[in-house]
């Protein structure tokens, strides 16, 4: 084996062991977390996997998290109007002892019903929902 097979093949190794490792990290963008036991889904609508990391940079208003039927819904704090809002690829929601959660992708709450959150960066598009900027979630343990 040659001098430059040699630095090759570990440099190569390595290469593969970081991607590998970059792919379970991104894995939980496209599954979404694992439901907890004794939980129940909750409906909410979510974006796409979106890879450009690009974001709006407008900010929503303070929004409590709260539960419609099935669905989890976010009002805003000072009209009491539901907003439309798509979460970002991976995020999810349940109830879990009677009480809805809202989760980004690697299993950290973000909500709990009755929670305001105050810092959801992200955008309006063309359909009239706001589209939450991935970037920047505050988590609450």
């Amino acid at each position: 084996m040659s001098r430059r097979q040699k630095v090759l093949l570990p440099l190569a190794a390595l290469g593969l062991l970081l991607a590998g490792g970059a792919g379970l990290w991104v894995l939980p963008v496209l599954t979404g977390p694992s439901l907890p036991t004794g939980a129940t889904r909750l409906q909410i609508t979510t974006d796409g996997p979106n890879l450009s990391f690009g974001c709006a940079t407008a900010l929503l208003a303070p929004i409590r998290v709260t539960t419609s039927g099935d669905g989890l819904v976010l009002v805003n704090v000072a009209s009491g109007e539901p907003v439309k809002v798509a979460w970002p690829s991976g995020f999810a929601a349940w109830r879990v002892e009677g009480r809805a959660v809202v989760a980004d992708p690697w299993g950290n709450v973000v909500g709990r019903e009755g929670d305001i959150l105050d810092s959801l960066g992200g955008g309006v598009g063309v359909d009239d929902t706001f589209h939450i900027c991935p970037l920047g979630i505050v988590t609450r343990g």
